[in-house]
C-alpha cells in the first residue's frame, strides 16, 4: 500500500516537471505559426454516392437568357387544357428555300424535364421511313401529349381530306383542295360527270351509286378520286404543306396545367425561346 501510493507521487511528479519543461516551448511554436495540425480539413470533401441523385438547391432564381442570334423558331401557344399541346411556328424567312431543322431540338419544362423532338414522314404513303423534320418559312408545328393517328410524326398536306376517310383523323385534318370541275371530266357520260361533281371535296361516291354507272366511269373514280392522285396533282403546290404534328407517343404530361415555365432548346442546348404562364 506504501509502495503504490510512492509510485503515485513520482509518477505524479514526472507530470509536473514536464508541463513545467514543455509548455514554453508549445507557447512559443504556436506564436510563430510553425506548428502544423496532422489533418488538413480543407481536403475533407462530402462526396455524393453514385448510386444517388445529388440535387444542389439554386443560391438565386434566374431569368433564362435566349440565344443572341435572330431567333428563327419561336413558342406561338400553349393549349394546358384537354389532350395538351404546344405550337411552335417558323419566322418568314428572306430566303423562301430557307428551313429550320428540328429534330434534336428540346421542350424543356421547368416542372417536368424535358422532351426531345425527333424525326417524321414528310409526305404520308409516299415517303418509306422517317427524316429530320424540317420548318419552312412561317410553318407551324404543333406537339401533342398522345400517340399518333398514323403511328409517326408526320406533315400535314393539302389532300388529307383523303386519307381522313380512311383513318378518321378529325375534322381538324379535312384538308382538301377545290373539288373537280367539269373541263376534267372530258370523255365521260353526263351521268357520271354528275355524279362525280356531287361527291364534294375529298369524297368518292358511294358503292352503290358506282355500281348503277359505267364501267368507264367507276374506272376513272378508282384511279382519280384518291389521296395519291390527289398528291401526284398537287404536292408542287405552294400551299400543299401545312403543318407539322409531333406526338409524345405517351400520354404523361410534358407541361404543368396551371404555372410552369416552357423553354425551347436547339440541339446544342441553346435557349431560342421561352413562355412563361
Amino acid at each position: 500500500m506504501k509502495s503504490s501510493f510512492v509510485f503515485g507521487f513520482i509518477l505524479l511528479i514526472l507530470l509536473i516537471i514536464g508541463i513545467l519543461v514543455g509548455l514554453p516551448y508549445a507557447i512559443s511554436e504556436l506564436k510563430s505559426g510553425s506548428f502544423l495540425f496532422p489533418i488538413s480539413f480543407s481536403r475533407i470533401l462530402t462526396k455524393p454516392s453514385s448510386n444517388y441523385f445529388y440535387n444542389q438547391p439554386p443560391s438565386a432564381t434566374t431569368t433564362p437568357t435566349l440565344q443572341q442570334t435572330v431567333k428563327k423558331v419561336g413558342i406561338s401557344s400553349v393549349s394546358r387544357y384537354g389532350q395538351g399541346e404546344i405550337s411552335l411556328r417558323a419566322s418568314y424567312f428572306s430566303n423562301q428555300n430557307e428551313k429550320v431543322n428540328l429534330t434534336g431540338w428540346r421542350i424543356k419544362s421547368i416542372q417536368k424535364g424535358e422532351t426531345i423532338i425527333g424525326k417524321g414522314i414528310n409526305l404520308p404513303q409516299f415517303d418509306a421511313a422517317p427524316s429530320d423534320i424540317w420548318l419552312s418559312s412561317g410553318e407551324r408545328a404543333d406537339i401533342i401529349i398522345g400517340l399518333s393517328p398514323l403511328a409517326v410524326n408526320f406533315r400535314v398536306n393539302n389532300c388529307f381530306g383523303w386519307l381522313n376517310n380512311l383513318y378518321n383523323l378529325g375534322y381538324s385534318f379535312n384538308y382538301c383542295p377545290g373539288g373537280f370541275r367539269l373541263t376534267d371530266l372530258t370523255g365521260l357520260d353526263s351521268a357520271c360527270q354528275d355524279l362525280i361533281l356531287r361527291a364534294g371535296s375529298c369524297r368518292t361516291p358511294s358503292e352503290n351509286d358506282l355500281n348503277k354507272s359505267s364501267y368507264k366511269c367507276r374506272e376513272w373514280a378508282e384511279k382519280n378520286m384518291t389521296y395519291n392522285a390527289c398528291v401526284a396533282g398537287h404536292k408542287n403546290d405552294s400551299d400543299f404543306y401545312k403543318r407539322w404534328k409531333i406526338y409524345t407517343g405517351n400520354n404523361n404530361q410534358i407541361f404543368d396545367p396551371l404555372h410552369d415555365i416552357i423553354e425551347l432548346r436547339d440541339q446544342n442546348g441553346l435557349l431560342i425561346d421561352n413562355y412563361e404562364y
